[in-house]
């Protein structure tokens, strides 16, 4: 289940708080997903970024307390996406001959680095794979003092700084001067500590230069190194997008496929947002559940489209019921090369 393998927690389970624990500033959000009992040495009730609230038992009188209650990095990234899942959603809604073919998993534009740059569409199902050519970087030299750090942690963008030396063990960093930015992912852990301007790393990372972090969409970065392109075993008769997602804070962090489509979208914004889900099928019914209230909500799709809410830092479960478009229609979604 999401965040259980991740996080080494198991659903429904009580959990004593730890300094690990103690350090994730999306807590209460996760012991809502997960439905956990929280216990410490003291009795709090325990906000998170997102406004989730939750009663963390303990000795005392109850305290009001926001999370990080300690400060850290825990290494965590997203999760891939299950290829068999995506698979099937393209045996099902893409018309498909006898061959191979592609899709590009995100729901967004990707580009691809090989002999020249390649631009994938969002959820691109098509015929002849871009091969892409991994880079990377064991230190860099950024010519900046002191900088703010912004790191992953579980759910979150943690941030700190102005510093002139740092260390953190992460998945994906950024690395903000007053007019340049330096984005570091990788698929893998790694190390990066900074002193006075220059980058050590204990593995090869991907480093994406811009003027300011939030441009990178870091998040989005370090989701895509998680989620190569997929090798289909057959050729889609139309180039077309599977799927798409809008705006661009809004990734999804599970998404299962029997028939219909069960989905874990995550904002990693600070704002609420209205989150567009466009497939190339045509949806016949759609709810949403919150983990606060876990109530289940009917949703009215717009044909091919579906519309939801999601809070600041939030996460919201989707389940859509969908068909096949016919082929006319299917065909307008055409992506023109």
């Amino acid at each position: 289940m999401f965040l259980e393998d991740e996080l080494g927690l198991k659903h429904g389970e009580k959990v004593g708080l730890d300094e690990r624990l103690l350090a994730i500033e999306q807590l209460p959000q996760i012991a809502k997903i997960l439905n956990l009992s929280l216990s410490w040495k003291q009795s709090l009730n325990l906000h998170g970024p997102d406004g989730t609230e939750v009663t963390v038992e303990g000795e005392g009188e109850k305290l009001e307390a926001v999370t990080p209650i300690l400060e850290g990095s825990i290494p965590w990234t997203f999760p891939r996406i299950s290829p068999e899942h995506l698979r099937a959603m393209i045996r099902d809604l893409i018309p498909c001959n006898e061959g191979t073919g592609y899709l590009n998993p995100s729901p967004w534009e990707r580009e691809i680095s090989s002999a020249r740059v390649a631009r994938l569409a969002p959820g691109e199902v098509g015929t002849d794979k871009p091969e892409e050519r991994e880079t990377g970087q064991h230190k860099l030299e950024t010519g900046l003092y002191n900088v703010y750090f912004h790191y992953l942690n579980p759910l979150y963008i943690s941030s700190i700084g102005p510093r002139e030396s740092f260390s953190v063990t992460s998945f994906m960093v950024s690395i903000q001067g007053s007019s340049v930015s330096y984005t570091l992912v990788s698929r893998e852990p790694f190390v990066m500590s900074f002193e006075h301007g220059n980058v050590k790393l204990d593995r090869e990372v991907k480093v994406t230069k811009s003027t300011s972090w939030k441009e990178a969409k870091p998040h989005r970065l370090a989701w895509d190194v998680m989620n190569p392109v997929l090798d289909l075993d057959c050729k889609p008769k139309f180039k077309v997008s599977l799927f798409r997602i809008e705006p661009s804070s809004v990734v999804p962090v599970f998404l299962k496929y029997d028939g219909g489509i069960n989905m874990g979208l995550l904002n990693m914004d600070d704002r609420p947002v209205i989150s567009n889900i466009y497939l190339a099928a045509r949806i016949t019914s759609a709810s949403i559940t919150d983990p606060r209230s876990m109530v289940e909500e009917g949703m009215e799709p717009e044909f091919d489209r579906i519309r939801v809410p999601i809070r600041r830092w939030g996460y919201l479960s989707i389940h859509l019921e969908v068909k096949r478009l016919l082929e006319g229609l299917l065909k307008r979604k055409i992506i023109s090369s």
